[in-house]
């Protein structure tokens, strides 16, 4: 018979409120199975609290990765910038931050952590869960950030470094590419832009054809520019730099 998985154990908790539910979660061999897998040697509280975001802890009065992850941010902006600094040593400060900006922020971080199934061992609060708080960008890039404070903590910045950058390069494989300054550089641009305008945030959809993806950019309530493409990422891109360079928002 199998085993019962961590969020199987966690609806269970839910239904069931009590300290032997809430022990199997705390304990669950899930969490094991990460630390095999990615040959980490961490006490298991402590990795157990960087997977435990803040409604849980408040539920059951268990302590929470909120200070590991702000932690944690720091370690991955030092293992993002000393690559940058091996990988492009004449480069400009300039474009060396927006660079690093391109990949220590919310959706690429999200990425990674989506790669590592990380959302599979959060633990979140009842209703949050309802909500799928735990797959959220936000919830999930914070949680990486957490786990990457006790791999340092635990197996020094050398470690760190090499595991990050591994989970970077299988998740993000184009994330130190310079040529990705256009499209992230067009995007932000943007997004500066209509904050400023409109106090909103442009979003993109896509729709797929026969002959690729119909992309199409939303400012408001309203489309202002779209065409086809052949991926997404390359058509959010030439549509943010069309809109600003037409200023058609």
């Amino acid at each position: 018979m199998s085993r019962p998985r961590l969020h199987d154990l966690l609806l269970q908790l839910f239904s069931e409120r009590n300290s032997q539910n809430l022990e199997l979660c705390l304990g669950h061999s899930d969490f094991q199975v990460f630390l095999s897998l990615h040959s980490l040697s961490l006490p298991m509280p402590e990795l157990v609290q960087a997977f435990t975001h803040t409604s849980f802890a408040h539920e059951y009065e268990v302590s929470h990765q909120e200070l590991s992850e702000f932690f944690g941010d720091a370690v991955v902006q030092l293992i993002v910038t000393t690559e940058l600094m091996k990988l492009y040593p004449n480069e400009s400060e300039g474009k060396l931050s927006k660079l690093r900006s391109s990949i220590v922020n919310e959706k690429t971080l999200a990425k990674v952590a989506t790669h590592l199934n990380l959302q599979e061992l959060l633990l979140v609060g009842r209703g949050e869960y309802k909500k799928e708080l735990h797959l959220q960008e936000a919830v999930i890039s914070d949680t990486l950030e957490a786990v990457m404070a006790k791999i340092y903590i635990h197996h020094g910045m050398e470690f760190a470094s090499a595991r990050f950058l591994s989970w970077l390069e299988q998740a993000v494989p184009e994330a130190f590419n310079l040529g990705n300054l256009d499209s992230f550089d067009a995007k932000s641009k943007l997004q500066e832009a209509t904050l400023a305008k409109y106090k909103t945030l442009p979003r993109y959809s896509a729709d797929t054809l026969s002959e690729g993806f119909l992309v199409k950019l939303w400012v408001n309530e309203d489309v202002v520019v779209e065409g086809i493409f052949s991926s997404k990422k390359i058509g959010e891109r030439e549509l943010a730099r069309k809109a600003l360079e037409n200023n058609e928002f």
